[in-house]
């Protein structure tokens, strides 16, 4: 009885730990949806006036280069720096990057700024979700902590860029002259208020995060072991070889990662190819309201992985209690493909209604990219919360933290490639590029499907 009670309580710290990932997601989310929008609106308007191509690779690096950095700021906290240390540091780098966006003139200081806040996103991110992990004994528990964490990450992109839509389109507006600059400066608040939270929180983190992770410690940041260490030997078990399962599971991890390049190569075409068709060939506005794009493409998806997240925990529960058990990881990264399809299934009839090649002054309904927005989030909700539960089940433990780079890695490599998809895809005619990636998610979810049970057997016993 006392065990199942432990089982169902959180420490204090997770939840400071949640509130800090929102505190920088208000600020990532505010800023990262107006990047591409501030590139490519004129000077006289605000933005800087960039070449759309060009602005669309600068905008898909600020997202890919927070991806990438982790795996270097973890690997610095994990040997010298305690992660409460990295954190506060990561969240002051970034807060100076957010304020050289607010006085970028030009693509050098743009650069900056992504620079800054990737190197900074570099020492919080994955550092804090370890900081969140060192809280707990139970792995169920921990799986159930992921979850709720991802409402917590959503709650901040849902705040952050509906705050910083409304912000830079109508408060922060003067004249024709938009907001933009103004949202950065918010940003970096952000980051100001999120350390100062995270730091008068170091109290409940139960001593976790005062030494590197390669020490364990006791509630008082104490060394008492390492996590190298196995009944007294600290290099116990370091050389074993892999058994064959081991080596199975790898691949899978491996392969999960492939898909998962495939997967956000082509979500990511919502921050790219449909921001650009909703300026273009979208009435954005209901009645005399105008509706910035970030609302569709990251405010509304925040609400709804929030409001999914509750729904798709129980579908899971509800599949794992029938006599053939859930579906495994493979059947739901199907359905995740089949979803991204099915959403640009959707623009395909958007376009279709609104005439096929018909000239920009004939819009669409802003409905559109509302349903493609939901639609493809549920695609989202099937793959992206599962991924690393899928690496922390598997993975064998002295390659944990290497196989949870080769995930963050696989979001980079999508974020770099997406860019150039966009690039390619402005050479065609929007239908038959939404018809093509259409018919191409489908044929995935397909493949993939109808290959779950080699690529399952993989990881079983």
């Amino acid at each position: 009885m006392g065990e199942t009670q432990v089982k169902q309580k959180h420490p204090r710290g997770f939840y400071a730990c949640c509130i800090t990932f929102t505190f920088e997601r208000l600020a990532f989310y505010g800023a990262k949806p107006l990047l591409l929008l501030f590139l490519i609106t004129t000077i006289a308007e605000g933005g800087l006036g960039i070449e759309r191509t060009d602005a669309a690779v600068m905008a898909a690096n600020l997202t890919a280069y927070t991806y990438m950095a982790p795996l270097i700021g973890g690997v610095v906290c994990d040997r010298w720096l305690g992660a409460r240390y990295a954190i506060t540091l990561g969240y002051i780098i970034m807060a100076i990057g957010y304020l050289v966006g607010w006085k970028a003139s030009g693509p050098g200081m743009v650069n900056a700024m992504i620079i800054l806040v990737s190197i900074g996103t570099g020492f919080f991110k994955g550092n804090l979700n370890a900081l969140i992990g060192r809280q707990y004994q139970s792995k169920e528990l921990l799986d159930a902590a992921f979850s709720i964490q991802y409402s917590y990450v959503n709650i901040g992109a849902f705040v952050g860029s509906l705050l910083t839509g409304y912000l830079y389109l109508h408060l922060f507006r003067r004249g024709d002259v938009l907001g933009f600059r103004q949202c950065f400066v918010m940003a970096a608040l952000w980051c100001v208020v999120g350390a100062v939270w995270f730091v008068l929180n170091w109290k409940n983190l139960q001593g976790q995060g005062i030494k590197p992770f390669k020490y364990l410690t006791d509630e008082k940041g104490n060394i008492i072991g390492s996590t190298t260490a196995d009944k007294g030997s600290a290099d116990a078990g370091k050389n074993e070889p892999l058994t064959k399962l081991e080596r199975n599971r790898v691949l899978a991890i491996v392969l999960v990662s492939a898909f998962s390049v495939l997967f956000w190569l082509f979500y990511y075409q919502q921050d790219l190819a449909l921001v650009i068709y909703m300026t273009d060939y979208v009435k954005m506005s209901l009645g005399s309201f105008e509706i910035p794009p970030s609302w569709i493409t990251t405010t509304w998806n925040g609400l709804l992985c929030v409001a999914l997240g509750g729904v798709m925990a129980a579908i899971w529960k509800k599949l794992a209690a029938r006599p053939q058990g859930d579906l495994n990881m493979f059947k739901k990264v199907s359905l995740s493909f089949l979803f991204v399809g099915l959403a640009f299934g959707v623009m395909v009839a958007c376009e279709a209604i609104r005439g096929v090649g018909a000239d920009a002054s004939i819009k669409a309904s802003v409905i559109w990219p509302f349903m493609f927005s939901t639609v493809i989030t549920v695609g989202e909700m099937c793959f992206s919360p599962l991924r690393n539960s899928f690496v922390s089940k598997y993975a064998p433990k002295k390659y944990l933290s290497l196989l949870m780079g080769v995930i963050a890695v696989s979001t980079f490599g999508a974020n770099k490639l997406s860019p150039f998809v966009q690039a390619f895809i402005e050479k065609f005619d929007v239908f038959p590029v939404f018809v093509g990636i259409f018919a191409l998610m489908l044929v995935f979810a397909a493949l993939i499907w109808l290959a779950n049970g080699k690529l399952h057997s993989l990881v079983e016993e």
